[in-house]
C-alpha cells in the first residue's frame, strides 16, 4: 500500500504475454512478492478499479467527482460536452455516444443492477444480452453489448468490480463505501489531483503532470499557482537544456534510501508510460512494437526496457511459454554505451523474472545483444535528435544540476 500511494495508479491491460500489467509494475520495484497481496488488497478495498486503473481507495474523492461528471454527462438528457476526454474504458465511450446507447437500451441497464442488488456479485457470463440496439465502432467491441454495459455502469460509478473468480471479474453494487466518498469539486480537486500528480512522478511540467494523471482531467495551472503560493511545491530550476519548461516538485520530499538495482519495465509501467518524458529524461527513445509488422521490429514485441541504476541501457523481450513452463528471451537490445558488465546484471533480473511468474527454466534465443542507437528504433517514428544524444551522454559524465 505505501506504494501504490506513492506511484498513484496501476494500469490495467489486457496484454499477459509474461504477467499482467500491475504485477509487473509492482515486481520490477519489489522484486520477487506475493502476487495474491494486490487481489487481497482489491477484496479489503483499500484498492479499487476503474475500467482502465487500479488505484488506493484514499484517492475515492478525486476520482468519484470524474465519476459524478460522467453520471451527468450521460444520463438521458441533453448531453454535457466533455471534450472529447475519455479514459481508455474501450471503443470510445464518449459521453454523447453513451448517453444516445443507454436512453435506447435503458431496460438493459435497469434489469443489470436489479439483478446485482437482488442476487449479489455476479460475472459477466450471468447476463443475456438483451440491447434492442447494439453497440457497434467498428472496432473489437462491436456487438458486444454487455461488455460495453458493464464498463460504462463502471466509470458512472453505478457498479464495482467487488472480486475475481477464477480469473472473472465479479460485478457488484458499489455499497456505503463507495457512495460515503464524497466527491471534490472546485478548486479543491484540482489542487488535491495535482498534488497527487506531482507526488506520483516527482518532477514535471504542467503538460507531464496533466498527460501523467487523471486522463488530463483536474490538473491545471490556477492549481499549481495555488499550491505553490502555500508553499507545499516549488518551481525546479534545472540547468540541463533538454528538459523543456517549468517544472514543479514538492517542497516537502520524504527521504528514501535509494538501493540501486537492475530490473525490466513493462511497457505501460508509470515510470515510462509518457515516452516524451522518457527521452527527456533518460534520453532514450522507446515505443511499444506490438503493432509494428515482425520483420520491421526493432527492439520485439513485448520489449521491457532494462532499468540499471538509474539508466535505462537497453530493452529484453521476454515471452513466458505457459505450458512449456519456460521464460524465452527472444531478443536483447542494448544501447551502444551501455557497458559491458550490464549483462550479468541483466541475466540476474531475469532470472528474477522467471522465478516470479512460476518458469522453471530461462531460454535465451540468442544470448549475445544488439547493440543499436534508440533513434534507429521502429520504422516511421521521431528519431531522437543528434544534439540531444550528445546532450545525454554529457549529463551521464557530468550529472545534472537541479536546485
Amino acid at each position: 500500500m505505501e506504494l501504490m500511494r506513492d506511484i498513484g495508479y496501476l494500469q490495467l491491460d489486457p496484454t499477459n504475454v509474461v504477467a499482467r500489467n500491475p504485477l509487473l509494475v509492482l515486481w520490477s520495484r519489489l522484486g520477487t512478492y506475493d502476487a495474491a497481496i494486490l487481489e487481497s488488497l482489491l477484496a479489503k478495498r483499500e484498492l479499487f478499479e476503474t475500467p482502465s486503473l487500479i488505484l488506493p481507495t484514499t484517492d475515492l474523492p478525486i476520482h468519484a467527482a470524474t465519476m459524478r461528471a460522467y453520471r451527468r454527462a450521460t444520463d438521458p438528457r441533453p448531453a454535457r460536452d466533455l471534450r472529447g476526454r475519455g479514459d481508455n474504458a474501450g471503443g470510445g465511450t464518449r459521453a454523447e455516444r453513451v448517453q444516445r446507447w443507454l436512453t435506447q437500451n435503458r431496460h438493459v441497464r435497469s434489469e443489470v443492477l436489479a439483478r446485482l442488488r437482488r442476487e449479489g456479485p455476479l460475472p459477466l457470463t450471468a447476463f443475456e444480452d438483451r440491447a434492442i440496439v447494439s453497440w457497434t465502432s467498428g472496432g473489437w467491441n462491436d456487438e458486444r453489448n454487455v461488455t460495453m454495459l458493464m464498463a460504462i455502469l463502471q466509470r458512472r460509478g453505478e457498479i464495482i468490480v467487488a472480486g475475481r473468480r477464477r480469473g472473472q471479474k465479479q460485478w457488484g453494487i458499489p455499497e456505503d463505501w463507495l457512495k460515503a466518498a464524497r466527491p471534490l469539486s472546485g478548486l479543491a480537486l484540482e489542487r488535491e489531483a495535482t498534488l497527487r500528480a506531482i507526488r506520483s512522478i516527482g518532477i514535471a511540467t504542467l503538460k507531464q503532470l496533466k498527460w501523467h494523471y487523471a486522463f488530463s482531467r483536474h490538473v491545471s495551472q490556477r492549481a499549481l499557482d495555488s499550491l505553490e503560493r502555500d508553499g507545499a511545491i516549488a518551481r525546479a530550476e534545472i540547468t540541463d537544456a533538454k528538459w523543456k519548461g517549468t517544472h514543479y516538485a514538492l517542497t516537502d520530499r520524504r527521504k528514501h534510501e535509494w538501493e540501486e538495482r537492475t530490473t525490466l519495465l513493462s511497457p505501460f509501467d508509470n515510470l515510462i508510460i509518457d515516452r516524451e518524458r522518457t527521452l527527456e529524461q533518460f534520453g532514450y527513445f522507446y515505443r511499444m512494437e506490438i503493432y509494428v509488422p515482425p520483420h520491421l521490429r526493432k527492439l520485439g514485441y513485448w520489449a521491457m526496457p532494462v532499468l540499471h541504476g538509474d539508466r535505462i541501457v537497453g530493452s529484453a523481450d521476454p515471452r513466458f511459454e505457459r505450458a512449456e513452463g519456460v521464460l524465452v528471451v527472444n531478443r536483447l537490445v542494448l544501447q551502444p554505451d551501455a557497458p559491458r558488465s550490464v549483462m550479468r546484471a541483466i541475466e540476474r533480473a531475469v532470472d528474477e523474472l522467471a522465478e516470479f511468474v512460476g518458469a522453471k527454466s530461462v531460454r535465451w534465443a540468442r544470448r549475445v545483444p544488439v547493440r543499436t542507437a534508440p533513434r534507429r528504433f521502429a520504422a516511421g517514428l521521431r528519431a531522437t535528435p543528434p544534439t540531444t544524444r550528445r546532450s545525454a551522454a554529457r549529463n551521464r559524465r557530468e550529472g545534472t544540476s537541479v536546485s
